[in-house]
């Protein structure tokens, strides 16, 4: 991975290959949240304020830190603040989005005045034994250089033998203080009048526990939002994640009631809560789900034999309006709250309630406005506790039509701050993959040439080049991907197919990235969007060069000539008649079929059902003759 950087959180160049370790740079905005919170009267610090204290001077001094922390603590806005303020002029700051089978120094960038942080939280396996002693190396060489790289990581990942060399710049950090924070908040917004809210005797156990930063930050952003202090309570009961109305909820009338109608209770709340605003029907059909799934027969006598919907919707304590239901809409995130709670508390039962959901949402009895809704909870849920398998089963149990659902879920988790990293990465290793599904390759491109493809296009343009390898050259999904791309963002798309055709010609022998890049090229080229991107690109002579290098291996390639005709076909319409660009695509095409090897697919080409001979085809043919003969006598002693 090589770029130059330009400019305040700029980057001028880069270069994005398909297969092979990178690490991504994505600058630091300063409309980004940690950023604004990393700022002079705004920043508190953690705890610990002697680790905190020699954080700076560690880092000046090896050029890299390793803040060892759980996620949640700040910090990422503590590596803000560091790279801000560790040398003057203030680096340019970049996260890095690696993209790796395992973590390494070799794709890290070293070029001058660059503060890069790089999360290396939640590893999917353990590094190799020398990336403790690479990083010091690595260390030395970004302090000749004037630049840093701060290494966000959790104690339960950063320990063992291959992190010793690390210990003498690795710092625990904890959270900020969180009245402090919440204070600090409130005169950041231009709300000083609410500090004295914190003395209130409700927040005495707050302080007390003194939560993360995450939390604190939570806590501040609801109190901004209240209308007045009789709010308070409300907010303190939501800071609590509801706790105490969960628990009511789940044991009502466990005095009075049996086990089978406490069961059947507690199984509404959950359905409401997984559907909340979704219609009656649909809850309680997902209820019943969950009753067969537990061994419960719902056949239609019990069915009928049991409480009528509404009796079992207010026991639950869900109201209606009209054919929708509800929980409390007066406590805010108390659905949420329901799904975190049943998630923490029954762990030995994930396997089976991941299930129930996801065979609702993809049940296309329930209507998709509700699937939309069990969806949506469910990937906030896989966001709020990191957790892997519920995105999995989405991605595996939505498909046809209810793949869609499968595809916004998964758009909204790879942009989450903390929980995207892990979406991304798995969406490669799926297309890195020897024969991964159909249904997965789609889900992918579907993704790849979404909203996310469009904010990130560096990081989705891997996955989608990854993903055309696996279709057939002209898939109609590629193709709609990579021109919704090159609507968007030409110039990304642009040098991420320059530098893998560059690749491809510097490995010949790697035949699965020859595969991903011809099947990307020939994608491109197959929308008027794309053709015009590549067309613009033959005025520079070695990016000419491979464009008809690309052609012409696409010609050799059997299974690819049939697209590749009708491509060509669809040029001949487009420009025989334009008398802006004939000219210019006609000399590229003589390019192409200059080796006599190849005018035998002239022949699909060149002939109509008539018999009669297409000018346009007949003017290429007869300079690539031409052309070919001419290099043959130039080449001649």
């Amino acid at each position: 991975m090589s770029f130059n950087h330009s400019g305040e959180h700029g980057i001028q160049a880069y270069n994005l290959h398909l297969n092979g370790d990178q690490a991504i740079p994505v600058p630091v905005t300063e409309s980004d949240a940690d950023y604004k919170a990393s700022q002079d009267g705004r920043f508190v610090p953690p705890r610990n304020t002697d680790q905190w204290e020699a954080s700076s001077k560690l880092l000046d001094e090896y050029g890299v830190i390793v803040l060892c922390a759980a996620q949640g603590t700040g910090r990422r806005t503590a590596a803000i603040r560091l790279l801000s303020t560790v040398t003057s002029p203030v680096p340019s700051l970049f996260d890095l989005d690696p993209e790796w089978s395992k973590p390494s120094v070799r794709p890290l960038p070293t070029q001058a005045g660059m503060g890069c942080i790089l999360d290396l939280s939640d590893l999917a396996e353990q590094p190799g034994e020398r990336l403790g002693t690479d990083l010091v190396s690595h260390g030395a060489e970004l302090r000749k250089n004037n630049s840093f790289l701060v290494i966000l990581a959790t104690p339960a990942d950063w320990y063992g033998h291959w992190a010793e060399p690390t210990l003498p710049f690795t710092v625990r950090l904890e959270s900020p203080d969180a009245r402090a924070l919440v204070t600090t908040e409130f005169r950041a917004n231009y709300r000083g009048d609410r500090v004295t809210w914190l003395d209130r005797t409700e927040f005495a156990d707050i302080w007390k526990a003194n939560p993360s930063a995450r939390a604190a930050w939570r806590l501040a952003d609801r109190l901004l939002r209240a209308s007045g202090p009789e709010q308070i309570q409300a907010i303190v009961d939501e800071f609590g994640d509801w706790h105490r109305e969960v628990e009511k909820l789940l044991s009502r009338n466990r005095a009075t009631a049996g086990d089978a109608q406490l069961l059947s209770t507690r199984v509404t709340v959950w359905a409401g809560a997984l559907l909340h605003g979704g219609q009656r029907r649909s809850v309680i059909k997902a209820a019943d789900d969950l009753l067969t799934r537990l061994g419960l027969e719902r056949h239609p006598v019990n069915v009928l034999a049991d409480a009528t919907t509404s009796s079992r919707l207010d026991a639950a304590e869900i109201i209606r309006d009209g054919d929708r239901a509800f929980h409390d809409t007066q406590k805010e995130g108390l659905p949420a709250a329901i799904l975190r709670h049943l998630w923490d508390e029954f762990p030995t039962q994930h396997e089976l309630l991941r299930k129930w959901a996801i065979g609702i949402a993809a049940d296309r009895t329930v209507p998709e406005e509700d699937a939309r809704l069990i969806t949506t909870a469910l990937w906030k849920l896989a966001a709020h506790r990191h957790d892997r398998a519920i995105l999995d089963g989405l991605a595996s149990d939505l498909k046809g039509p209810r793949r869609v659902l499968a595809v916004e879920a998964f758009t909204k988790a790879a942009g989450d701050a903390e929980f995207g990293r892990y979406v991304r990465d798995r969406l490669r290793q799926w297309m890195d993959a020897k024969n991964p599904p159909d249904d997965k390759v789609d889900l992918v491109i579907e993704i790849c040439a979404g909203t996310w493809g469009i904010q990130q296009p560096t990081l989705a343009l891997t996955r989608l080049g990854k993903a055309a390898g696996h279709k057939t050259f002209g898939s109609a999904t590629v193709v709609h991907a990579f021109q919704q791309l090159a609507l968007q963002r030409p110039h990304d798309v642009r040098k991420a197919l320059d530098q893998w055709l560059t690749d491809a010609e510097n490995r010949p022998a790697d035949e699965t990235l020859r595969r991903q890049t011809l099947g990307s090229f020939l994608a491109l080229v197959s929308s008027d969007e794309g053709t015009d991107l590549i067309l613009n690109n033959t005025h520079e002579t070695e990016a000419r060069l491979r464009i008809i290098h690309a052609w012409q291996k696409l010609l050799s390639t059997n299974d690819s000539v049939d697209a590749v005709v009708t491509q060509l076909a669809r040029w001949h319409e487009r420009f025989q008649e334009d008398p802006y660009r004939r000219e210019a695509v006609v000399d590229v095409l003589a390019d192409i079929f200059a080796p006599p090897s190849l005018r035998p697919g002239l022949d699909r080409l060149m002939v109509t059902e008539a018999a009669a001979i297409l000018p346009f085809w007949r003017e290429v043919l007869v300079l690539a003759a031409n052309r070919y003969q001419a290099s043959k006598e130039a080449s001649t002693p």
